[in-house]
Formats: C-alpha cells, structure tokens, sequence
C-alpha cells in the first residue's frame, strides 16, 4: 500500500485497515472445489428394481465427497425408513472416517433391503454430516425419496430431491448458495434454485472521495449477505478485474456508504430468505 501523505489519507488508511481486519473476521472459508457455496459432498438414494408389496427390493445408497476434506474428518449417513416398510438387512447408519487411507476413496456405497408391508404413501429420508474440524466445520445435507403403493400402482421416485446443503462452523450455519455461503439463523430446506426473487437495495446513496484515485465516478463491487429481515449481515469488496488493481481508499469509501444502503430479502414461495445480492457502489469525487 503506497504512503498517503494527508492526515485525511492517514484516516482512511485506517479505516481500510479496520475494514479488512472485518471482512476477515466475517468471511468464510472457502468450502470444497470451485467457488465457496457449491458443495463437493452429497448423498442419494435409489431402488436398484421397482418395489413391490410383501417383496424385497435393495435401497442403495452412495455419499461421495468426503475424499475432499483433509483428515482426520468424519462422515456419518443416516436413513430413515417408515412404517409399512421392514428393513430386512443392512445398516441404516453407516459412518466413515477419512484417514490418509480412506481419502483415496472417491466415494462410498451401502445398501439396504426393505419390504413395503402395507399399502400407503411413504417418505424415505437420508441425512448426511460430515464432520472436518474446527476450522472447516460440519457440512450437512438431506435428501427426500417418495414411494407411493395403491392396489392398482406403485410410483415411486427414480431420484432423490435433495433439501439443503449447509455448514456450520464457529457457531454460525451457513447456506450453500451457489457462488457464496450465506449466514443463516437456523437450517431449513431450501436450495438456491428456489429462490424466486433476490435481494435488492431499496435506499442506496454513493460514496464521496475527495482525493482518491481517479478517474472518478467510478463504482466498486461488493457482495452483501442479506438476513431475512432485510439486514445486511456483511459485506465483501469484490476484486473482480485483479488482485491489488483497485485502490484502497476507493474501497474504504464504498463500504462506509454501503452500510447506510437498505434492502429487501429475497423471497422464496412468496416468503422472506436469507441471500446474497452484488452490488455496485457509485463512487464520485466528492469536491465542493
């Protein structure tokens, strides 16, 4: 960072240094391959043959993502079977530990045999944690598997559908949201792709910097973590052309009038969810 000469270049340096002393603090880590909110772990399940009442049918179950976390971690997989059906064999819990051995493992499969017993609606479920520490916290997701048995049909789902992908780590639990992980308050079954609106900024005024780096205006990128209450959660500068190309000044001075910006949460189904939104901040010179 190059020296600033005025005591108002002092007060900025400053804040910029507070600023990102927070967005440390505040930011994730970044979870599995790719960008931080797509999760490289899952779990499904399928009927290797179509059921049928009073006849056994194999349930199989693959979990795979746990080769990507560094050891020690461990990944436990639970399946929920209903009543009116029997499990006839296998495990209906099965836990992994990820060694320097198991990691070379792309994924792991089990199965379970089951006998539907009686005509009804059933919902099978699979739950999937895996534990990697303190610092990468606990990934989770679940899955839902109908199977419907009348006298005269039996229909059922060829593929799971997933529920949610989330991580908890340091006491907060996040939403795997595609290109971010975003704070939530409590876990729910909700994916990105059921988002129907996202955030948007409702009140939203530009930055003034005297003395930055021109040309000016300008605007800087952030992405802003939005609660369900509208509130803004945190903020993050976005480096979108290249590390180091943006001034720090410009930045300090985009955020500190991002935090007077008010929004609307996105909805899902008509209600109000935590997401991110990026927004661009105008910067102008500010002079008199």
């Amino acid at each position: 960072m190059r020296r600033l000469a005025s005591s108002c270049h002092h007060n900025v340096l400053a804040l910029v240094l507070a600023l990102a002393a927070a967005s440390m603090a505040a930011t994730p880590a970044r979870a599995g391959l790719g960008a931080e909110g797509e999760p490289a772990f899952g779990i499904s399940g399928y009927f290797k043959s179509p059921p049928k009442l009073n006849q056994p049918t194999i349930l199989q179950i693959r979990v795979w993502g746990e080769n990507e976390y560094q050891p020690p971690a461990t990944g436990v997989a639970r399946i929920s079977i209903p009543d009116g059906i029997a499990v006839l064999s296998g495990d209906t819990v099965s836990v992994a530990h990820v060694d320097r051995r198991t990691r070379r493992r792309a994924e792991r499969v089990f199965q379970l045999v089951i006998r539907p017993e009686r005509y009804g609606s059933y919902l099978i479920r699979g739950w999937l944690a895996i534990d990697a520490g303190e610092e990468r916290g606990a990934d989770e997701t679940d899955f839902y598997l109908p199977l419907t048995i009348t006298p005269d049909t039996v229909t059922y789902a060829h593929a799971p559908r997933p529920t949610r992908f989330e991580n908890v780590r340091h006491g907060q639990r996040y939403r795997y949201g595609g290109r971010y992980l975003v704070p939530i308050d409590s876990s729910q079954a909700l994916l990105e792709e059921e988002i129907t609106e996202k955030a948007r900024p409702t009140a939203q005024e530009a930055a003034s910097c005297h003395g930055c780096p021109g040309p000016l205006p300008t605007v800087v990128p952030f992405v802003v973590m939005v609660g369900s209450d509208g509130r803004v959660r945190e903020s993050r500068f976005l480096d979108i052309q290249e590390q180091g190309t943006t001034d720090p000044a410009l930045v300090a001075a985009a955020s500190a009038a991002l935090s007077s910006w008010q929004f609307e949460p996105a909805k899902a189904n008509g209600l109000p969810v935590a997401d991110y939104v990026v927004v661009h901040v105008p910067v102008k010179d500010g002079q008199p």
